[in-house]
């Protein structure tokens, strides 16, 4: 056998290792249970759950554990989600955060798309568009809600319509949560 067939041998088989190690690192990776898919954030929380067939909470009772608590903002909860345990099985987040810091361009959005993906590197992420017209936020404009998710959508997060949107009071079971459970469950 020539040095040049030799060369030849040596690199297919080389080719071969590297591309089977490759399958196997990717394949491991990427092992998620389907059945995994949960919801993170605000008050709202419980009616994107309770709406969709595929999309539940950590647990029932909203808590920095749980990664969900009324009244509270996005400084929050990623404070909430840096402090979880990885989780690389998980196959979907959904982000459901904004409305208690009245969408708020200064909100650290990157770092918690960031943690989000580091606690479930796995995770497809979306994220659901909060309410306004209540509260603290009567004069918040569909305008700067879009701009706001505008920030998830360009850091990979896919952003469901609609949104929960202008509404009197988001504290009860509305038409508009059947709407997005309906989304999520065809998008996961």
């Amino acid at each position: 056998m020539s040095r040049t067939q030799k060369i030849l041998i040596i690199s297919a088989f080389s080719v071969v290792v590297l591309t089977l190690t490759t399958f196997f690192i990717v394949r491991k990776k990427k092992k998620v249970d389907k059945s995994k898919n949960f919801v993170i954030g605000d008050s709202q929380t419980p009616f994107i759950s309770k709406n969709s067939s595929k999309i539940k909470m950590i647990g029932d009772v909203g808590s920095e554990a749980n990664l969900w608590k009324g009244g509270q903002n996005l400084k929050w909860l990623k404070e909430a989600v840096e402090k979880h345990p990885i989780k690389s099985d998980v196959n979907s987040i959904v982000i459901n955060i904004g409305t208690n810091g009245g969408f708020n361009q200064n909100d650290d959005v990157d770092g918690l798309v960031g943690a989000v993906k580091t606690k479930f590197p796995n995770a497809n992420l979306y994220a659901v568009q909060g309410s306004w017209g209540w509260g603290g936020n009567q004069e918040i404009t569909q305008e700067q809600v879009s701009k706001y998710y505008e920030k998830f959508s360009k850091l990979g997060v896919k952003v469901i319509n609609p949104a929960i949107g202008s509404v009197a009071d988001p504290h009860r079971n509305l038409p508009i949560y059947a709407e997005i459970g309906k989304a999520l469950d065809n998008q996961v």
